[in-house]
């Protein structure tokens, strides 16, 4: 927790009574593997920095889960609905392997928005940063040939491949497991 406030402070310089209201808000969470994180219908307005784990979000339609996309230590994640309208989401965020994630709640956002600029220039960039990302992510799965959508998923997470199982990267790139094993298998015999 230490680390991540410090980290925190070095991009925007904090008062010590505004590093003290993030040391009493903050929380590390731990969530097993399989965790439902933040289900679709609920409520949540926090903001969750991924220390360790993977987790990812998805929708159930027709018995079927379409994953929508993943999340690896170093990223941000949250449900917009929650956090900007106080909706419920509309997917459902688990944890695809034990992870451990520091929450930071809205309110604890919002007072620290309030009294310091530069933590509110610092949340600001994170949220750009979060919709280039998300902009990056359509662009990624666009392409008409699945080959492709798989090849640039294994580009920029290959670490994923031993964390989560091969049905969850299927339906990430819009694929049937099947398929995605005829594919791994074609770019197995191509190399």
């Amino acid at each position: 927790m230490e680390a991540f406030i410090e980290g925190i402070c070095k991009q925007c310089e904090l008062k010590e009574t505004e590093i003290t209201l993030l040391r009493q808000t903050l929380r590390t969470l731990h969530f097993p593997k399989g965790s439902t994180v933040i289900g679709e219908g609920k409520t949540d307005d926090s903001i969750y920095f991924i220390q360790k784990g993977v987790w990812r979000a998805y929708i159930e339609r027709d018995g079927e889960q379409q994953t929508l996309w993943f999340s690896i230590p170093g990223e941000t994640v949250f449900s917009s609905w929650g956090y900007f309208r106080g909706h419920p989401s509309r997917y459902t965020i688990s944890s695809s392997s034990d992870s451990i994630a520091i929450e930071m709640r809205n309110r604890t956002i919002q007072k620290l928005s309030d009294s310091s600029p530069a933590f509110l220039k610092w949340m600001q960039e994170l949220l750009v940063n979060i919709l280039i990302n998300e902009d990056d992510l359509l662009i990624d799965l666009s392409s008409p040939k699945a080959e492709n959508r798989y090849l640039t998923f294994i580009k920029k997470m290959p670490e994923l491949f031993n964390s989560v199982p091969l049905k969850e990267i299927a339906g990430y790139i819009g694929v049937t497991p099947q398929s995605l094993s005829r594919i791994r298998a074609g770019l197995n015999k191509k190399s």
